[in-house]
C-alpha cells in the first residue's frame, strides 16, 4: 500500500522584510509551516545559502532570489513573487548599486528558481503580467493575493474632529515617494497635518519648513500598526512601484480612504472615486487636489473608508490567502 507522503513547508525569510508579515501569518494558520528568519547579509550572496540547505522531506516556499539555494535537489520548490525587481521601469526608481545586483545575482537567481519551481504564485495581476512578459510559465504561475486578518485591521468609529491625519505608512524611500512627503505638507490647509512611519530603518525624511505639519511617528511593532491606522483619516500612498502594498490593505480594513498612485498593482486595490483616488505618478498638483477633498469633506472619507473595508473582507481576506496556499501544498503531498 503507498502511502501519501507528508511534508513540512519550510520557509526562508529575509529578517526585516515586509514579505515576513506574510509568511508569519501562513505560519500562525497552517500546520507543519515553519518560517526560517535569516540575515538580510544572506541576500547579498544568496549561493551561500546551500550551507543552509532544507531537507528532503520539506516543501521550501521562497522569494525567487532564495529558492534555488536553500532548497535541497530533493525538495519541492514553490516560488513566490511579491514584487519583480527587473522590470524596467522598478529599475529606474533604484539605487544604482541595487540596479547591478538586481540584473546579476538576482537576475541569476530567479531564472535559477524559474527552472526548479514546482508552483510559483504571484500576488497581483501586475506582478504576473511582468513576470509572463519574460518568462513562458505556462501553467505554473497561480495568483494568490496577499490577505489581511480583518478582526485585527479593523475601523473604529471617529469624530470628525481637527485636524485631518494624513497618514504615510512604509518605509520612507525614493521608491516609496518619500520626495513628496517632505513637499506636501506645507501647502496642506491649517487643519490637517501629516504624519509618517519611520520604517524599519533610520529616518532620513528632512522636516519642511513649516515642521508642525509633517510629524514622525516613532518605529512601531507590526502589532501595533492597528492602533496607528485607526488614529489616522486618510491614507497617502505616493509609491512608484508596488507588487501589493500590505500598508495599503491595512489601511483599508481599518476604514482608511486611500491616496495613491495610478501605477503598477493600485488600480487592484483602489476603485477610484470610491475607496479613494489615484493619481498620476509624480503629479503633485492632483495629489494635493484629491488630499483637500477629502480634508474638507469628513462623510466623504466616511463613506470610502467604509467601502474600501467591505471591499477587503471580499476579495483580501486572511482566510483567502490561506485557502490559496494550502490548495498549493496539498497538491504537492
Amino acid at each position: 500500500m503507498i502511502t501519501e507522503r507528508q511534508y513540512e513547508v519550510l520557509a526562508p525569510v529575509v529578517s526585516g522584510s515586509g514579505v515576513m508579515v506574510v509568511h508569519r501569518a501562513l505560519e500562525a494558520q497552517l500546520p507543519d509551516y515553519r518560517v526560517k528568519p535569516l540575515s538580510p547579509y544572506w541576500g547579498l550572496v544568496p549561493p551561500l545559502l546551500a550551507m543552509r540547505r532544507s531537507r528532503p522531506d520539506q516543501i521550501v516556499h521562497s522569494h525567487p532570489d532564495l529558492g534555488p539555494w536553500i532548497a535541497h535537489p530533493d525538495s519541492p520548490l514553490v516560488m513566490t513573487f511579491h514584487g519583480y525587481y527587473l522590470d524596467p521601469q522598478t529599475l529606474e526608481v533604484s539605487s544604482g548599486a541595487q540596479r547591478v545586483f538586481y540584473r546579476t545575482i538576482m537576475s541569476h537567481a530567479v531564472s535559477a528558481s524559474l527552472r526548479r519551481a514546482q508552483w510559483i504564485t504571484t500576488v497581483s495581476r501586475y506582478t504576473a503580467d511582468q513576470i509572463c512578459r519574460r518568462y513562458p510559465l505556462k501553467d505554473r504561475l497561480i495568483l494568490v493575493r496577499n490577505g489581511v486578518d480583518t478582526s485585527v485591521f479593523s475601523p473604529v468609529e471617529k469624530a470628525h474632529e481637527s485636524p485631518v491625519r494624513i497618514l504615510f505608512a512604509g518605509n520612507p524611500t525614493a521608491c516609496k515617494g518619500v520626495d513628496h512627503l517632505m513637499a506636501l505638507p506645507q501647502s496642506l490647509p491649517d487643519d490637517a497635518v501629516m504624519q509618517y512611519t519611520v520604517g524599519m530603518r533610520d529616518s532620513r525624511v528632512n522636516q519642511p519648513v513649516n515642521a508642525e505639519k509633517l510629524i514622525a511617528i516613532p518605529r512601531r511593532k507590526h502589532s501595533e500598526m492597528p492602533s496607528v491606522y485607526r488614529q489616522a483619516d486618510v491614507l497617502f500612498f505616493p509609491t512608484r512601484r508596488e507588487g501589493l502594498s500590505l500598508v495599503v490593505l491595512e489601511a483599508m480594513a481599518c476604514g482608511l480612504p486611500i491616496v495613491t498612485t495610478r501605477c503598477s498593482s493600485m488600480p487592484e486595490l483602489i476603485d477610484h472615486g470610491k475607496g479613494g483616488f489615484l493619481f498620476d505618478m509624480d503629479d503633485r498638483e492632483q495629489m494635493l487636489h484629491y488630499l483637500k477633498r477629502l480634508i474638507a469633506d469628513p462623510m466623504l472619507r466616511a463613506d470610502m473608508g467604509a467601502y474600501n473595508r467591505e471591499k477587503i473582507l471580499a476579495e483580501f481576506s486572511l482566510e483567502k490567502m490561506l485557502e490559496g496556499y494550502r490548495q498549493i501544498f496539498s497538491a504537492i503531498r
